[in-house]
C-alpha cells in the first residue's frame, strides 16, 4: 500500500514539475489585426492558414489573438491601447506618414531597422513602402497590402448601353450622362460616416492633375494645401457632382449602401479599391465584373492613389520583442504569397515583380495589381492614411462642406494649412529621414 502511495506521490510531483516547466517555456503574443472573412480586409483564410503553421513550427508559443473591423476600428482600439500602456504585442492597423510619426516619437513603437537588417526585409520592400513606415531613418513597420483605387464596373450594363471606357475626362463626364439617360446610378458611391471616401476621391482626382511631386510636397509640408493644383481637383470633384456621376443623397449613405448598389446592378459601377476584392468577387457574377483605372486627364499622366492599406507593428512595451519580429518575418516569407493572394485575395506589398502565373486567383484580381503597379511611380499618396489625425478629420469634415457647398475651396483649403501647421508644431509631420543609411 505504502509503495502505491509512494509512486502515485511521484507521478504527481512528475506532472506538477512538467506542468510548471511548460508554463515557463509558455511565450504567449498578443496580436490585434482586421483580416476578417467577409467586408474590407478580408484576408481572414489566408491569414489563419499562415498563424497554424507559424504554431506547428513553433513550439510552445501562443497567439492571443483578436479580430476587429477594417478601417476605424482597429485603429481607434491601437490608438486607446497604446495611449493606455495596453498594447499588443504585434497589431496590423493603418496609418503611416504622419500617422506612424505621431506614434513613433511619442516612444509607442519598437525600432524594426535591426530587425529588417536581420531578416531582409529591406530587400523585399519597394523604396516607397519603407518611406512612409520610416520615421527620422528607422522603420516602424512593415507594410504588408497594397492599397490601390480604380472603378469596378458591371461589363453587362456597359454593353447594355453602349458605354465603352473612358480615355479622358470628357468622356467620364459622358459616362455619367449615358448612365443617367439609360436609368442607371453611373457611379455607386457614399461618404457617409467616416468620410474617407471623398478624402480618396480627391486624393485620385488631384493625383490626375497634380501628380506624385507635388502630392508629396504636400504631405510633407514643403507646400501649401491652397495651390491652383488643388481647387483644379476640387472644381472636376464637383463638376462630376453636376452631372449627377454618383448615387443620389450620397453624402448621407454608407458604404456598404455604396457596396450593395452596385452588387445589385441598380449602379453601373462603383469606384473604390483592392480592400473589398474579395467581397466585390464573392458578390458579383464573374462574367460581369471587371475593373479599370480612371484615364489620362488633361494632357497629364495616368495616376491614381496608392498606399499601404495597413502594416505590421510592434509595442515599444512588449515583452517578447525577439518572438514578435520573428512572428512578422513568418507571416511575410515569400513562401506564403500564394496563400495571401489565392486564399485571401489581398494584394501584397513586394519590391520584385511577381510572376502571375503562379497565382490562381480570379482574373480580375491580378489584373487590379498588375494594372495599378505598372504606373505606381507616378500615383500620389494616399491623402488620409499619411496626414496627421487632426488633419485626417479636417480633411474628411472639409470634403463634406465642399460637396455640399457650404464651404468654399479657400475656406476648406485654408482650414487643411491651419490643420498642418498645428500638426507642424507637435511634430506630427512625415518625416523618413534618411532610412537608405541605416539599411547596411
Amino acid at each position: 500500500m505504502f509503495k502505491k502511495l509512494l509512486i502515485s506521490f511521484v507521478s504527481i510531483i512528475t506532472i506538477f514539475f512538467s506542468t510548471a516547466s511548460m508554463s515557463a517555456d509558455l511565450r504567449i503574443l498578443k496580436l490585434w489585426d482586421q483580416f476578417e472573412n467577409f467586408g474590407m480586409s478580408a484576408a481572414g483564410p489566408a491569414f489563419e492558414k499562415i498563424i497554424a503553421e507559424f504554431k506547428n513550427e513553433n513550439e510552445g508559443v501562443e497567439l492571443a489573438r483578436s479580430v476587429f473591423g477594417g478601417g476605424w476600428p482597429i485603429r481607434n482600439a491601437v490608438e486607446l491601447a497604446l495611449t493606455t500602456g495596453d498594447a499588443p504585442d504585434v497589431f496590423y492597423t493603418w496609418p503611416s506618414g504622419a500617422g506612424l510619426t505621431a506614434y513613433a516619437k511619442e516612444g509607442y513603437l519598437l525600432d524594426l531597422t535591426p530587425y529588417a537588417k536581420k531578416y531582409g526585409w529591406f530587400d523585399r520592400l519597394p523604396d516607397w513602402a519603407i518611406e512612409r513606415n520610416a520615421f527620422e531613418g528607422k522603420l516602424y513597420a512593415y507594410p504588408w497590402e497594397q492599397d490601390l483605387e480604380y472603378v469596378y464596373y458591371n461589363k453587362s450594363i456597359f454593353e447594355e448601353i453602349g458605354q465603352k471606357i473612358p480615355t479622358n475626362w470628357e468622356e467620364i463626364l459622358g459616362w455619367c450622362d449615358n448612365a443617367r439617360a439609360n436609368g442607371y446610378t453611373p457611379i455607386a458611391y457614399s461618404d457617409a460616416g467616416a468620410g474617407w471616401q471623398a478624402a480618396n476621391t480627391i486624393t485620385d482626382i488631384f493625383a490626375m492633375v497634380g501628380g506624385r511631386e507635388l502630392g508629396l510636397d504636400i504631405l510633407q509640408n514643403r507646400e501649401k494645401w491652397n495651390n491652383p493644383k488643388m481647387h483644379e481637383a476640387l472644381d472636376m470633384f464637383k463638376e462630376m457632382v453636376d452631372h449627377k456621376c454618383f448615387t443620389d443623397g450620397f453624402l448621407g449613405i454608407e458604404y456598404g449602401e455604396q457596396l450593395a448598389e452596385f452588387y445589385t446592378g441598380d449602379a453601373t459601377a462603383t469606384w473604390t479599391g483592392t480592400w473589398v476584392l474579395q467581397s466585390t468577387v464573392s458578390s458579383m457574377d464573374a462574367a460581369d465584373l471587371d475593373i479599370f483605372y480612371m484615364p489620362a486627364v488633361k494632357g497629364n499622366k495616368q495616376s491614381s492613389h496608392f498606399s499601404e492599406g495597413s502594416a505590421f507593428y510592434i509595442s515599444a512595451d512588449t515583452k517578447h520583442p525577439d518572438l514578435a519580429a520573428q512572428f512578422v518575418d513568418y507571416v511575410t516569407q515569400p513562401r506564403w504569397l500564394q496563400t495571401w493572394i489565392d486564399d485571401g485575395y489581398c494584394l501584397v506589398i513586394q519590391r520584385d515583380e511577381l510572376d502571375w502565373s503562379q497565382f490562381k486567383a480570379p482574373p480580375v484580381v491580378v489584373k487590379a495589381m498588375k494594372e495599378g503597379i505598372a504606373f505606381q511611380d507616378d500615383m500620389v499618396d494616399a491623402f488620409h492614411t499619411t496626414v496627421a489625425p487632426n488633419v485626417v478629420q479636417t480633411l474628411y469634415s472639409g470634403m463634406q462642406g465642399v460637396l455640399s457647398g457650404s464651404t468654399s475651396n479657400d475656406e476648406f483649403l485654408d482650414s487643411m494649412d491651419a490643420a498642418s501647421a498645428d500638426a507642424s508644431e507637435l511634430g506630427n509631420v512625415w518625416n523618413p529621414g534618411d532610412w537608405k543609411a541605416n539599411i547596411n
